[in-house]
């Protein structure tokens, strides 16, 4: 494991407090987020220690800990924060990914530019490229079919599972929440080049008869 810094005093929280209430937890994502409100005000310092080690509990808190960050004051340095570490390939874990690039990623950019989001498409990473799929739910979930399927159609023929498997269920909250019609006429031009298991996902919501077409 990375060091993970000392605390400056007794009554001082750092990364090894975080560590070892995290440890005395049954360790799933709700404990997770239960210490994070616990450690709330941890600075940032402490939550960088956490969020490079190699600790998947102490990435894991250290995710959350940006989120609850976010919400208080949305500010783009704490994106580039979490962005730094999955550029940096310090990710393994996909929830890592899938419970927190939304709101860190993807909620900044609805109603400014989607460059930067698009650029993630371009990274040598494939959980950074995860991220960029994932991010624009923040997208579906305002109406906005356009942002999901731009980036879906730039990843759609990658094999990686990492992103196939983040494509699937990406494309079926698109359908739900934003456009069924944009959905279809999307798997209907590149469908054919998702993984069965991903189109399977992305398809699941469809009246049964667009399913039956569309898996064919």
């Amino acid at each position: 494991m990375t060091r993970l810094q000392a605390g400056r005093g007794s009554n001082h929280a750092d990364a090894e407090a975080v560590l070892s209430a995290f440890a005395r937890t049954s360790g799933d994502v709700p404990a997770a987020r239960r210490v994070a409100r616990q450690f709330a005000d941890l600075d940032e310092g402490e939550r960088s220690a956490l969020l490079w080690s190699e600790d998947a509990g102490a990435q894991l808190v250290a995710v959350l800990l940006l989120v609850q960050a976010m919400r208080e004051r949305s500010d783009p340095e704490l994106t580039e924060e979490y962005l730094s570490a999955a550029k940096a390939e310090r990710f393994e874990d996909t929830v890592l990914v899938d419970l927190v690039a939304e709101e860190l990623v993807g909620a900044p950019m609805v109603g400014g530019s989607t460059g930067p989001l698009f650029a993630l498409v371009k990274s040598d990473v494939a959980m950074v490229r995860r991220v960029a799929v994932v991010a624009t739910l923040a997208f579906a979930k305002q109406g906005d079919a356009d942002v999901p399927l731009g980036i879906a159609g730039r990843l759609v023929r990658e094999r990686s599972d990492t992103v196939q498997s983040a494509l699937g269920w990406v494309l079926r909250e698109t359908g739900k929440r934003a456009s069924e019609p944009a959905l279809i006429a999307f798997l209907e031009r590149s469908g054919r080049f998702l993984t069965p298991a991903a189109r399977l996902t992305a398809t699941e919501h469809l009246p049964p008869s667009e399913r039956a077409r569309l898996r064919g």
